[in-house]
């Protein structure tokens, strides 16, 4: 899948990046040190244009779970993209996409990143992560299963005051923006 956003006088373009596929079209390439030795399961491109002119482009890499390009797998903050690639979210300067940091949010996949307030929730596919916009892991909160839902589309949902979870076997959760279960 391909996304594109503005932000300024700049169009930045994501897209998914098959592993076999050419490289060198990249100016810089990020992956977490500790997955350099493993082929990459999910590369997402993304190239920085202004006007016609590319301004910057980049390939981020992981290992963990295989993910696809999303709209909600994207949160522009002031002048950093921030965005997920297999289990790990990277944050990156715009337009030059210089790394600002990389943080594993899940040890399987991060399927989605959502904005609250100073910071951003993960829906992982074993935790729920909250993330400050400095790469801090604030909390995160494991159920009994994997959240993925096989009767719905829907295993997370974000409502003003909490956030509704179901996990593989049916298990339902509610939990608050600081990670703590609550009744009901």
């Amino acid at each position: 899948m391909a996304i594109t956003l503005h932000h300024k006088d700049f169009r930045i373009e994501l897209f998914d990046h098959a592993s076999s596929e050419d490289t060198a079209v990249f100016n810089k390439i990020y992956q977490p040190k500790k997955d350099q030795e493993y082929q990459p399961v999910s590369q997402t491109g993304i190239i920085v244009y202004k006007g016609d002119t590319v301004i910057a482009s980049a390939l981020l890499c992981a290992v963990a779970g295989a993910t696809s390009v999303t709209t909600d797998s994207v949160i522009i903050e002031s002048d950093n993209l921030i965005t997920r690639c297999c289990n790990t979210v990277f944050s990156i300067t715009l337009p030059d996409l210089k790394l600002n940091w990389m943080t594993e949010a899940d040890w399987a996949t991060c399927f989605s990143l959502h904005p609250y307030n100073d910071s951003f929730i993960t829906h992982g596919e074993v935790c729920i992560s909250r993330i400050d916009y400095f790469g801090k892991i604030l909390w995160q909160f494991s159920g009994a299963d994997i959240f993925v839902n096989l009767e719905s589309d829907i295993a997370f949902e974000m409502h003003d005051n909490h956030i509704a979870l179901t996990d593989f076997i049916g298990g339902r959760y509610k939990i608050d923006f600081e990670g703590r279960e609550i009744a009901g």
